[in-house]
């Protein structure tokens, strides 16, 4: 079990940071950082952060902390960038679109945002022993747009897409883990073609940034993590759930500071154990009163690009 020593004799360990450049999307180039404390080959957590598409760092300040949690574990913890599609939103506000052109960059922007990650893991494939990394535990952990990003580079790879092609051809994730995603696609069903990795899914039923169920916009639709989780259910591929009763979109940073032996545990028995589990767990703080939870997509839409309004975690960029 990768998670089963004693920490305190490793809390004090020094984490190195090395960055590299994966690629280029013209003249910009888009780096990764590797947070380590051993020359081992180790298994990669590899981290998307979030910001609703126009804002976020690989290395946010508050979100550092959490890689040398996880580097001082014993994983390789890598951070990349990648482009923002929906940034005009925010630096343009004064073009007017409507929702279709809304619609078209949401698309745009959830597929660049898989296909930088995507080519961010083809890199990592390609020097996993310069990296002293094990390619085939490879676990992406991604929060608000990076979980979105994070399930819609699985169901690249699922889906055979184009750009999944920068991977070898029998190449998937040991597993997926995120916290408060969905997965953007034109079916009206949500149908793998290609069985995914095991599956650590976050999510708050009051969610008002991203959609707990289904939402549709002329034709596309966000498919969130309870959708996600009756998919997986049907065709028995493992999953775990954590189903949060009363918790809006704040709740998609805390697993990776409050919920972390779950992440350890999944990693231990589901990832790496091959034990194949499939958890729908419901938690509910009798402290938290009855919310809301049916929203529409104007919601979701208003909620993360009003500029009047604060857009809850995605402020915050984890």
């Amino acid at each position: 079990m990768l998670f089963c020593g004693a920490v305190l004799s490793v809390d004090a360990q020094d984490v190195e940071v090395k960055t590299y450049t994966y690629t280029h999307r013209g003249e910009t180039p888009l780096y990764l950082d590797v947070y380590s404390v051993s020359e081992d080959v180790e298994p990669c957590l590899l981290y998307v952060f979030g910001g609703a598409f126009v804002t976020g760092r690989r290395d946010e300040k508050g979100v550092v902390e959490v890689y040398e949690y996880f580097a001082r574990r014993g994983w390789k913890v890598v951070s990349i960038d990648y482009r923002l599609g929906l940034k005009p939103l925010i630096t343009e506000p004064e073009v007017k679109r409507g929702l279709l052109e809304f619609r078209s960059m949401l698309i745009d922007a959830i597929d660049i945002a898989a296909e930088d990650l995507l080519e961010a893991t083809a890199y990592i494939v390609s020097n996993a022993k310069t990296l002293g990394i094990n390619p085939e535990q490879i676990v992406t952990l991604g929060a608000s747009a990076g979980a979105i990003t994070a399930l819609q580079a699985e169901w690249a790879i699922c889906s055979q897409e184009l750009i999944a092609a920068v991977l070898p051809a029998d190449f998937n994730y040991a597993g997926v883990i995120s916290m408060a995603g969905a997965i953007c696609a034109k079916e009206r069903k949500l149908e793998w073609k290609r069985t995914p990795c095991p599956m650590l899914l976050f999510h708050g039923n009051a969610d008002r940034n991203v959609p707990y169920g289904k939402q549709s916009l002329f034709g596309v639709s966000l498919f969130g993590s309870s959708v996600i989780a009756e998919s997986l259910n049907e065709i028995d591929s493992p999953y775990w759930f954590y189903d949060a009763a009363n918790m809006d979109h704040n709740f998609s940073w805390r697993p990776m500071y409050f919920l972390r032996p779950e992440i350890e545990r999944f990693a231990d028995q589901m990832a790496f154990g091959g034990e194949r589990l499939m958890i729908h767990q419901v938690v509910k703080d009798a402290a938290l009163p009855e919310v809301d939870t049916k929203f529409g997509m104007m919601d979701y839409i208003d909620a993360n690009f009003n500029p009047n309004k604060p857009r809850g975690a995605d402020a915050v960029v984890y």
